[in-house]
């Protein structure tokens, strides 16, 4: 761009600094919910691989058990047998910190004379150990080294004791020392780690004998490697497997990735509707300098000098604004982080390490989405300056009269794109990715209909306001005369408001069938289960509760329930669930079941067991019968008949349910994990707790809660898995708002020579001020109108489609008339808004100075 252009370019930024200061904040919005929910997401997953790199950061893979600790005969049996040399024994579980308000963090014991060959000296978290301390770790009871973040947090020093929790029973453990290292990455690795001698661990957690997992370093690129692993294979018992640390952090990932892709699309939704914005003020600046671009073209200005100005013009504010955005988004990711965290550690696994750690990628991913967007954005109006005759810039009107013949073509393009979004809908794949692009389609061939749409409706808008007198037939006129600008304004608001409508109308529709579903399954009048929000399945109450419960006055029945994870090869991570027949089958919620409820528990009784939806959807096994399934027991692999597929939402990896004696009879299994407490009187029930909770008092680690009190609690969990989802609608909002009020503000000030002449004519201060909010509000209750269908429309693809992919749950739709309300609310404030400057300076500006053209 050459001085004299340059110049031009300048002078108007000045001139419009308003303008320019609306846009910059645009963009610095948008890239900074992109970069926010990036940084999240790469924090949240950073954490969860660090925490699995605690003691091993050269393991290359791990041996585990299926569904629960395995013998440690094993180990001694690889080194001695087998002759393996680099392999270290773990034993591991979560405990809760009673100073932390039962924070879980996790204990780990290990043979450290193993271990220690894993890590280079300087960098092993024991190398600013003394002897004396190393020592005593390994030959004093309940000794351990803790981890500098809990030590701060907690208050603990050396040589006092932290009281811990696990299952129902209280631990104390004498901290030696705090774990450090001089390694930054291995430093972030030991944060929530109690960290003990491997015979101290199985003392404390009840395993004396069993061992968690056993980390190996194999080279599977050379044939001594490939021959090792499979002579661990064919060593290994059925039930226990061996298998690389890689497979294993994908594998988890992955139950995290649709969340986190839900996330990153919304935020590219609010870059969306940056783009209009972007397209809004830079069309507004075209149009403003017409009579500038106009004169350049007519004394020698080509084409493409006038595109390439307003190209420079776009990206040099695209990359102010994603600098600007880069920042804000960085001081915003620290808050989300956390709430990601949270909704991870609440729907998916413990998170003991918080990372907080910002790429080199996020940050081009960044910059790159703000500067592409103003260029994208600017590309039409570039081309709308650089493509008419100088004769043609001169006239005011001559883009508008091109606009408004265009509308049908838009029209049909529109119908078009959403025919093309519909299409990837109905296609027969699980791709979320797929769903995804469909949304956006649909969005943009809805903005296309806008301007048509917008025609017709402020034609009857028109007739329907003519009582009102002139004001009243001119406001319509004049958004169809400016459709070019007004179109825009109104799509870039029926975007944003959709997506705030649909995602209102999915966690209303999530919520009302978790309650029902609550309902139905929290058969039982009091909950008794161990208070951690992250139990780990093999933690279980003490054996002797059950006993108590059961003979205390007012108890009609108790039922149990034994929850594990269980990891099967064929079917991934999965809950087994043991019930009794009382939280089996009544009151349950089938998609299919073969029988009746009580032939049901018969055939449960036997080899049946039932299956959650979503275990069936991510397994692809359709509801009906002839399915089993095989699961490895202790004795032996077993097949299953499936006899039903049930509704439940309380995990995305899914539910197999099995009757507690089916369960008992085939794993050497004798824990509880939680009870259910029938009472023989019900107006009784809080009387009932009281004395539970009298009764139970010695057992540390116990929650004791009413029907009504746990339905609460899970819907306040429920609650928050959606905080990060309505800040981002929040902030989503806020970004709908900046760019109708520059959009409409632009617009009304362009205006100001219009205003001029109606005020030199006779109008009135107060009768222009009446026309501009009138007009405004006209736009905003179009745009929450065209909003209402598109909002339904999303929300029917985000229950039925995009959750069904994301999380393998069905969900009855749900609808409230205060969405509607809402909705047209939200679009008539912002577009009244953004007429209060333009009405403030009519009265301000005079007449002669408005309608002067030079």
């Amino acid at each position: 761009m050459n001085y004299p252009l340059l110049h031009v370019s300048i002078g108007y930024i000045k001139k419009h600094l308003l303008q320019s200061i609306l846009l910059l904040i645009g963009i610095a919005f948008s890239v900074a919910l992109i970069v926010s929910v990036d940084i999240a997401n790469q924090s949240a997953s950073r954490s969860f691989s660090l925490s699995k790199e605690i003691l091993s950061t050269k393991s290359t893979h791990h041996i585990l058990g299926t569904y629960s600790d395995f013998d440690e005969e094993i180990y001694k049996s690889l080194k001695l047998k087998l002759g393996l040399k680099n392999l270290a024994p773990i034993v591991e579980d979560y405990v809760n910190i009673a100073e932390l308000d039962g924070r879980a963090v996790k204990l780990l014991g290990t043979d450290f004379f193993a271990d220690l060959i894993f890590h280079d000296g300087q960098n092993s978290p024991l190398s600013n150990l003394t002897q004396n301390t190393l020592t005593e770790l390994i030959a004093k009871p309940g000794a351990a080294l803790v981890s500098s973040d809990i030590a701060q947090s907690a208050g603990i020093k050396i040589g006092e004791t932290l009281n811990v929790t696990y299952g129902s029973e209280t631990l104390s453990i004498e901290i030696i020392g705090v774990l450090d290292s001089q390694n930054d990455e291995l430093s972030k690795s030991l944060g929530g780690l109690l960290l003990t001698d491997i015979s101290t661990a199985q003392e404390l957690l009840g395993k004396v004998g069993l061992l968690s997992q056993i980390d190996l370093v194999i080279d599977e690129e050379t044939p001594e490697g490939l021959s090792a692993l499979q002579s661990i294979r064919d060593y290994l018992p059925a039930g226990v497997e061996v298998k690389s640390k890689d497979l294993l952090l994908g594998s988890a990932k992955s139950l995290t990735r649709s969340f986190e892709l839900n996330l990153t699309a919304l935020s590219l939704l609010a870059l969306f509707v940056g783009v209009f914005l972007i397209y809004n003020i830079v069309s507004f600046s075209v149009i403003q300098r017409r009579s500038i671009i106009g004169t350049l073209r007519s004394i020698g200005a080509t084409r493409r000098q006038i595109f390439k100005m307003i190209m420079a013009e776009a990206l040099a504010i695209g990359f102010i604004g994603s600098l600007i955005g880069i920042a804000g988004g960085v001081l915003l990711g620290r808050s989300i982080v956390g709430l990601v965290t949270r909704s991870i550690n609440d729907l998916y696994f413990t998170l003991t390490v918080s990372n907080f750690s910002v790429s080199p990628e996020t940050i081009i991913k960044g910059l790159l989405a703000g500067i592409l967007a103003a260029l994208f954005a600017a590309l039409v109006p570039a081309y709308e300056a650089s493509s008419f005759r100088p004769i043609n810039i001169l006239r005011r009107s001559s883009f508008e009269s091109f606009f408004l013949k265009s509308i049908k073509l838009f029209g049909l393009i529109g119908v078009i794109v959403i025919a093309l979004g519909y299409v990837l809908i109905i296609l027969p794949t699980k791709s979320l990715v797929l769903s995804l692009i469909s949304v956006f389609l649909i969005l943009f061939g809805a903005s296309l209909l806008v301007p048509i749409s917008t025609t017709l409706l402020m034609k009857l808008f028109s007739l329907i306001l003519s009582p009102m007198g002139l004001i009243g037939r001119m406001s319509p006129r004049n958004i169809i005369r400016s459709a070019s600008r007004t179109a825009v304004a109104i799509a870039s608001l029926t975007v944003a408001i959709s997506v705030i409508l649909s995602v209102s109308i999915m966690i209303g529709s999530f919520r009302s069938t978790v309650v029902n579903w609550l309902d139905s399954t929290l058969t039982a009048d009091i909950f008794i289960s161990m208070d951690s929000p992250n139990i780990s399945s093999q933690a279980g109450l003490n054996p002797k509760i059950l006993d108590e419960v059961i003979n205390t006055s007012g108890v009609d029945r108790v039922a149990t329930v034994r929850r594990i994870s269980y990891n099967s090869p064929g079917y991934g991570l999965f809950n087994l669930v043991a019930v009794t027949k009382a939280l089996a089958t009544e009151n349950r919620e089938f998609i299919w079941k073969e029988m009746d409820n009580e032939q049901l528990w018969d055939q449960m009784q036997h080899n049946s067991i039932l299956i959650s939806e979503s275990f069936a959807y991510r397994n692809n096994i359709e509801p009906g019968p002839a399915k089993t399934i095989e699961l490895q027991t202790d004795q032996g692999l077993k097949e299953f008949d499936v006899s039903g597929v049930y509704y439940d939402y309380g995990a995305q990896t899914g539910v197999l349910l099995i009757s507690d004696d089916l369960y008992r009879s085939l794993w050497q299994d004798d824990k509880i994990t939680s009870l259910g407490v029938y009472v023989s009187n019900i107006d009784h029930i809080d009387k009932t707790v009281r004395e539970l909770r009298t009764k139970l008092s010695k057992y540390s680690n116990l929650v004791i809660r009413s029907n009504d009190n746990l339905k609460q609690s899970a819907i306040k969990t429920f609650d928050r898995t959606f905080t990060v989802t309505s800040a981002l609608r929040i902030l989503i909002a806020i970004v709908a708002f900046i760019s109708v009020l520059s959009s409409l503000m632009a617009l009304q000030l362009e205006r100001e020579r219009e205003f001029g002449v109606f005020r030199a004519i006779g109008m009135t201060v107060s009768q222009l001020r009446g026309m501009i909010f009138l007009e405004n509000g006209l736009i905003g209750l179009a745009s929450g109108l065209f909003s209402i269908p598109l909002g339904v429309a999303l929300s029917l693809i985000l229950i039925y489609v995009i959750n069904l992919r994301s999380f393998g749950w069905t969900l009855n739709f749900s609808i409230e008339p205060r969405y509607f309300i809402e909705a047209i609310g939200i679009a008539l404030i912002a577009s009244i808004a953004a007429g209060i400057y333009p009405a403030y300076l009519i009265g301000k500006e005079d007449v002669g100075k408005l309608i002067r053209e030079e």
